[in-house]
């Protein structure tokens, strides 16, 4: 407190009257202690000024005051008079508004500072950051408690500045980054203090990376279908078939035999979730299975023969027939053609149906050539070979009725379904002829049959027509 001018005034500490002479303000304190000093509780506390007696005087005396009462020197304090002020080892009792007064000699003007002095406490961390392990996604939170003078908190992780975490507690959202080690430092005016280190550890939930692939197989065989996922270890796997898990199924890969066609899925799971691959279908494909077996028989030279067989399983279907086990060239279609029958069309035939996944052979079949009889008896009739032969135009039939009675003479082919009736009627003993026009009867070339039925049974003949 002083004034511009020279007057007399009267200093007021702690309820005593001082009457002093102020000089002009500033004439002299040269260098004032701050205006607030914080110090932190069992340091040294130490306020100086630096003061110059005007010109006239011939010296300076110096007065502390602490909260307006007066300081004088004993136990932790010293220097009470001089322009600096020294107390040791100072505790929270020591805070509150320091006052020098500087008093001329001999006018006795004086001029004072103030200073407002805070006693910091040492910062001590009453609750440490606690380890943690959370999915991605979930919420992170890290937190401190501290006692004494805080000015602040920053957050470190794996020793890296967290921007913005500078409160007591930090909350941010799991990332698979957020990983690794954290800590605190409490920032105090006495000394800044690190929390103990906190391992948080994020774990990842199951994604799939390659999908199963479904595929197709024959029927017994295996396969197997694979699944590669990410996430934190350890991953489960549990393979689904047609929507019910598979007993046992609980590797990335499973290998199953093929029994019958079915969907498939794996799912995979870890601590954070599960995940569900796609489905995939595993088909089944069946070896050949032959359904109508090619069927043999006697038949006249010239004729057409068709031996063929029916077959399900795995397309493509491969064909090979074989005569007298010996593959036959070119024989590779489901149905062979004999297109002019002889001798050497005879013998054992089969076909061996095969697809990648087996083969199966059909029935062994015989193929036979006949001759054409000159005459042949029987059932109360006699059958002559038709005349001429073979057939080119007109030509006649000839057969000798031994027993009266209802006779019918028809024309086949020779699967023996009908063509035509050539006769029938009830006939005495006797011989009889029928005329044959091959062109009349729109035959084609090739063999047929007629036969001759008595109500005693029948007799067949074989005709070659060549048109």
């Amino acid at each position: 407190m002083t004034g511009r001018t020279v007057w007399y005034r009267a200093l007021i500490v702690v309820g005593v009257l001082i009457p002093s002479i102020a000089q002009a303000a500033g004439t002299i304190i040269k260098q004032r202690p701050p205006s607030t000093l914080r110090q932190c509780s069992g340091d040294t506390l130490v306020l100086s000024v630096q003061a110059e007696p005007p010109v006239g005087e011939v010296g300076l005396q110096y007065q502390w005051y602490k909260d307006g009462e007066r300081l004088t020197d004993g136990g932790r304090i010293r220097g009470t008079q001089t322009n600096t002020l020294q107390i040791v080892d100072v505790t929270p009792a020591d805070a509150g508004l320091y006052t020098v007064v500087v008093t001329t000699v001999p006018s006795g003007a004086t001029e004072d500072a103030q200073t407002q002095v805070q006693i910091a406490q040492p910062v001590q961390i009453t609750q440490q950051p606690s380890s943690q392990e959370l999915c991605a996604g979930q919420q992170l939170t890290l937190s401190v408690q501290a006692s004494g003078s805080i000015d602040g908190y920053q957050w470190y992780h794996n020793g890296s500045i967290v921007a913005g975490a500078t409160e007591a507690t930090y909350t941010t959202t799991a990332a698979p980054s957020d990983a690794g080690e954290w800590w605190c430092v409490v920032i105090s005016p006495c000394g800044n203090v690190i929390s103990e280190r906190a391992l948080v550890q994020v774990n990842v939930p199951p994604t799939i990376v390659t999908e199963p692939t479904g595929t197709a197989v024959c029927r017994g065989s295996t396969f197997t279908l694979q699944v590669e996922a990410s996430g934190t270890e350890p991953l489960q796997y549990q393979w689904f078939q047609d929507g019910s898990p598979i007993a046992g199924a609980t590797q990335s890969a499973y290998q199953g035999t093929a029994t019958q066609t079915a969907t498939y899925s794996v799912q995979v799971t870890n601590a954070c979730g599960s995940v569900q691959s796609q489905s995939v279908t595993v088909r089944v494909k069946e070896a050949p299975q032959i359904t109508q077996q090619p069927q043999g028989g006697t038949f006249a030279p010239g004729s057409r023969v068709e031996l063929s067989v029916q077959a399900t399983g795995e397309s493509p279907l491969s064909y090979q027939w074989y005569r007298n086990s010996v593959p036959i060239p070119g024989a590779t279609n489901a149905t062979y053609v004999i297109a002019n029958m002889s001798s050497s069309d005879e013998g054992e035939y089969f076909c061996v149906v095969t697809n990648e996944c087996g083969s199966d052979t059909s029935d062994v079949v015989r193929v036979v050539l006949t001759g054409i009889a000159e005459r042949l008896s029987g059932s109360g009739v006699i059958l002559w070979a038709v005349s001429p032969h073979p057939v080119v135009g007109n030509a006649t039939i000839r057969y000798q009725v031994l027993e009266e009675g209802w006779v019918r003479l028809s024309l086949l082919d020779l699967y023996g379904r009908p063509i035509a009736v050539l006769a029938d009627a009830f006939m005495p003993v006797g011989e009889y002829s029928q005329p044959v026009n091959p062109e009349n009867l729109g035959l084609a070339s090739g063999s047929y049959i007629y036969q001759l039925e008595t109500s005693a049974g029948v007799v067949r003949q074989l005709m070659v027509v060549v048109r």
